[in-house]
């Protein structure tokens, strides 16, 4: 009797399908979606800079350089870089536009002028130290070199204010630098920071016997920039 309904069970899976259908491993098999970034990125960057300079000679003497002082100015950058996980390289170029250097001597207030300007190149690399709501701060440093420019010397007890040649130097420069970024959608990123950057030396051209010499030119910087990453 056992047998019979043991056989009917079985014919009738085999005619109406009705035993139950095991399912298809590959019908349970995860879905792995691998989502590919290249890590690479371009940024752009502007900012205010707070300009100094260590010292001005003047190599002809008296009169001396006393009481010097550079103007505020503005910087542009931009840059190509890479970023792994916590790690971040890239290299940027930055154009620090004409800042005007004032200096009295023995003789006169304001007796020295002149006008600097510079372009930068830095590899800069970084440290993310961890993401908090969607910020992320970061310590870096930058090496690399920059090119100064020094025009319109002049020396106004001579009576021939700004009529010097422009000369240039190129120099070593280096930076150190902090800030934090925020993701504010998809690939874009917006980057707020400080920098210091030193610059090295750059001479006038004479006039009148004066020549005055720039020593260790540097900046603080405030920057602001946007990072876009590349898919």
């Amino acid at each position: 009797m056992l047998g019979l309904v043991f056989t009917s069970a079985v014919n009738a899976a085999d005619v109406g399908g009705y035993a139950p259908s095991m399912p298809s491993p590959l019908q349970n098999a995860p879905l792995l979606v691998d989502e590919f970034s290249s890590g690479w990125y371009l940024r752009g960057d502007i900012g205010y800079r707070l300009n100094q300079v260590d010292d001005a000679v003047n190599v002809k003497s008296p009169p001396g350089v006393r009481d010097h002082d550079l103007s505020k100015t503005w910087m542009f950058g931009a840059g190509i870089g890479y970023k792994y996980e916590w790690f971040r390289t890239d290299f940027t170029l930055d154009y620090g536009a004409k800042t005007d250097f004032s200096g009295d001597s023995n003789v006169e207030k304001n007796d020295f002028t002149a006008k600097i300007d510079s372009v930068t190149g830095l590899v800069n690399v970084y440290g993310d130290l961890g993401t908090w709501a969607g910020f992320t701060p970061y310590i870096g440093v930058g090496i690399g070199f920059a090119h100064l420019q020094a025009a319109n010397f002049g020396v106004a007890s001579e009576g021939v204010p700004r009529d010097a040649d422009s000369t240039g130097s190129w120099n070593l420069a280096w930076a150190y630098m902090a800030g934090v970024s925020y993701r504010l959608m998809g690939n874009m990123h917006i980057d707020a920071g400080y920098r210091h950057v030193n610059m090295g030396d750059v001479t006038t051209g004479r006039i009148a016997g004066h020549k005055l010499i720039f020593k260790d030119m540097s900046a603080d910087e405030i920057r602001v920039g946007v990072r876009y990453t590349l898919d």
